[in-house]
């Protein structure tokens, strides 16, 4: 071997431990700058939630009363509130069943009303109850319909707001050959 080649050799190897302390250096240096404190207790505190509701015990919430919301309802609110809606569900008398049930008279109805559609085991266990979709009832439905009929195929997450859900109410209610009285 020439002393050249080795000489070569030298500077290849001399390069590449170079390479290797800058990027062991370079690394020392970003853990401490870039250092993060463990917590005390790992996770995150969480409120306490209510209990999950129940079709037969709809949790009790901190929303105004029904009555005070339907009061300052508005069936044109409601419609337009109504549009998250359509893409699963429609609300005319003829209307087909989409991803959900046509939703025409379905305030005051039973649970389960549209005989053609493939509800959830937890809307037909409801429905073979006799229960009817009350306005209360539908109200706390439509907050979150998982937390009401556990087991439902209706995975939309609910509408948060309570003037929301009653404008929603008194919509649907609108659409029925037999509109029911709301609460007052």
């Amino acid at each position: 071997m020439s002393s050249s080649s080795s000489f070569e050799l030298n500077k290849i190897a001399g390069a590449v431990l170079g390479t290797l302390m800058l990027t062991l250096g370079l690394s020392i240096v970003a853990e401490e700058i870039f250092k993060q404190e463990k917590p005390e207790k790992a996770g995150y505190e969480l409120a306490d939630a209510a209990p999950a509701a129940t079709a037969e015990a709809p949790a009790a919430s901190q929303d105004p009363p029904l009555a005070e919301l339907v009061a300052k309802a508005s069936v044109e609110k409601g419609a337009a509130i109504f549009k998250k809606c359509a893409a699963c569900h429609t609300d005319d008398q003829s209307g087909k069943n989409g991803v959900g049930p046509n939703l025409f008279g379905v305030i005051g109805g039973p649970k389960g009303h549209k005989a053609d559609f493939a509800y959830s085991d937890a809307i037909k266990a409801l429905h073979d109850k006799g229960e009817t979709w009350t306005p209360d009832d539908f109200y706390h439905f439509i907050k979150s319909p998982q937390a009401f009929a556990k087991g439902t195929k209706m995975s939309f997450a609910g509408l948060p707001k309570p003037q929301d859900r009653a404008d929603i109410l008194v919509y649907l209610n609108s659409k029925s050959e037999k509109p029911i009285d709301l609460p007052k």
